[in-house]
C-alpha cells in the first residue's frame, strides 16, 4: 500500500465517521424530543383523567342529592325535616369532596388550562347555588325548578367535559 492510498482510506473512514456521527446526533435529538412530547402528553392525559374522575365522583353525589330532594318535594305537604335528615349524610360527603374541586382548579391553572379552570369554577359555583336551593334558602321550591336545576347541572357538566376533552390534545 502506498502512502496516498493510506491517506485516502483514512480520509474516507474519517468522513464516514463524521457523517455517521452527525446523523446519529440528529436522530437521537429527534427521538428525545418526540419522547419528551409523548411523556408530556401522557402526563397531561393522566392529570385530566384524574380531574375527570374527581368531577364524576362529585357529580354522582350531587345527582343523588337531587334525586332524593326531587322525590321528597313531590309529597304534599313538603316535610323539610325529613328532607334534611335524608340529605345530611350526602351533603357531608359532598362538603368533604368539594375540596377536590379546589385542588383540581389549582392543577388546571398550574398546567395552563385557564378555560377549563373557568368551566370547573362555573360548575362548582352552580353546585353551591343548587345546595342552597335544597336548604329552602330564598327560592320557592317547585318541581319545575328542581328539574331545571338538574338540567343545568348536566349541561354545565357537559360543557366542562367538552372543555377537558379539548385540553387533551393541546
Amino acid at each position: 500500500m502506498t502512502e496516498l492510498e493510506i491517506i485516502d482510506t483514512a480520509v474516507k473512514i474519517g468522513l464516514g465517521s463524521i457523517i455517521t456521527g452527525f446523523f446519529a446526533y440528529f436522530l437521537q435529538r429527534t427521538n428525545i424530543s418526540a419522547s419528551v412530547s409523548k411523556d408530556k402528553l401522557e402526563n397531561n392525559r393522566k392529570i385530566l383523567m384524574q380531574i375527570s374522575a374527581d368531577i364524576e365522583e362529585i357529580n354522582h353525589l350531587v345527582l343523588k342529592v337531587w334525586s332524593i330532594f326531587d322525590f321528597e318535594i313531590k309529597k304534599d305537604p313538603i316535610d323539610k325535616e325529613n328532607i334534611y335528615l335524608r340529605l345530611t349524610p350526602l351533603k357531608a360527603s359532598l362538603f368533604n369532596d368539594f375540596q377536590l374541586l379546589s385542588k383540581n382548579e389549582g392543577l388546571l391553572l398550574l398546567y395552563g388550562y385557564k378555560d377549563q379552570q373557568q368551566c370547573l369554577r362555573k360548575y362548582g359555583e352552580f353546585l353551591v347555588k343548587f345546595n342552597s336551593y335544597t336548604y329552602f334558602n330564598g327560592e320557592k321550591v317547585t318541581q319545575e325548578k328542581s328539574t331545571w336545576y338538574r338540567g343545568e347541572i348536566l349541561r354545565l357538566r357537559y360543557e366542562l367535559y367538552e372543555s377537558l376533552h379539548s385540553a387533551l390534545f393541546q
